[in-house]
């Protein structure tokens, strides 16, 4: 393992996946906490700042697709065996997220742009499960609990 952390082609994969994660995480997280703030204020217009966000949720919902399509690269070039029980929970709450936020989250948000006040309960939400869901993801890939290998 510890050649590994030295070979040039894990180490641009890994770059590749942080990035991603970076730019993914990023929007995932701020734009539900960002309309909740909009909301709140005397003055909002929460449709237009959903309108806003719109061109950005497309790039970090790509960005996370990316981050997780890196990540099978990582294991497979890594020392992990695919059977350690962090390996499969982060896959299945990588796949479960992905899931809610294209399928739920995302037209949420755009049928809010719409002026859909009834969208705000679940923009609300799943901006909540989805946080959740990537804090788990983030301490299954840093700490590896019951992982075989370093």
């Amino acid at each position: 393992m510890i050649a590994m952390l030295r070979d040039t082609g894990y180490n641009v994969v890994l770059f590749l996946h942080i990035v991603s994660i970076i730019v993914a995480m990023a929007g995932a997280v701020a734009h539900p906490l960002m309309l909740n703030m909009e909301r709140n204020r005397p003055d909002g217009d929460i449709a237009a700042l959903a309108q806003r966000m719109e061109t950005p949720s497309r790039i970090y919902s790509i960005a996370y697709v990316v981050a997780g399509i890196i990540g099978f690269g990582l294991v497979s070039m890594g020392d992990w065996p695919w059977s350690d029980a962090w390996i499969w929970i982060s896959i299945l709450l990588w796949v479960a997220s992905t899931g809610i936020l294209h399928g739920a989250l995302i037209p949420a948000e755009k049928a809010l742009a719409q002026g859909d006040e009834a969208a705000w309960s679940k923009v609300d939400m799943f901006g909540k499960i989805i946080t959740v869901m990537i804090v788990v993801i983030l301490i299954m890939m840093t700490v590896k609990p019951g992982g075989s290998a370093l």
